[in-house]
């Protein structure tokens, strides 16, 4: 995965982008495990990142506090087909499991379209700069 700059948001909240994600159909959720895996909620599965698929990623990071960085990824579990939204702490006071899941994760952006609340400027294979 190439890391190039991503456009912030600084004025969107999480829950904003989570809603968003929501309605374009990422309803389930996933959960940063040890060692780079995933949980989907859906089928409660723990999987590998190659089977997590990538479909959009939105950087968030705190007003106040530039260290509050968080990415919001969709993704598509290889299993049972869910799609739902992951949160990501990155950066240096990010956990080594959100860390590891991030860096690891397919991107499969452009395998199709974008969900319709990534960010305007998204393009594939872009991550943020940890």
């Amino acid at each position: 995965m190439a890391k190039t700059e991503h456009a912030q948001s600084h004025d969107t909240t999480l829950t904003d982008v989570l809603e968003g994600y929501a309605e374009a159909g990422y309803t389930s959720s996933f959960a940063a495990q040890d060692g780079g895996a995933g949980r989907c909620d859906s089928c409660g599965s723990e999987l590998e990142p190659s089977r997590l698929h990538m479909r959009s990623l939105r950087r968030l990071e705190g007003a106040s506090d530039p260290d509050d960085m968080l990415a919001v990824v969709a993704l598509e579990c290889g299993l049972c087909g869910a799609s739902g939204t992951m949160v990501l702490g990155y950066g240096p006071a990010s956990s080594d499991s959100d860390g590891d899941v991030l860096r690891a994760l397919q991107d499969r952006r452009d395998d199709g379209d974008l969900p319709a609340h990534a960010p305007p400027s998204e393009t594939p294979n872009e991550t943020p700069n940890e």
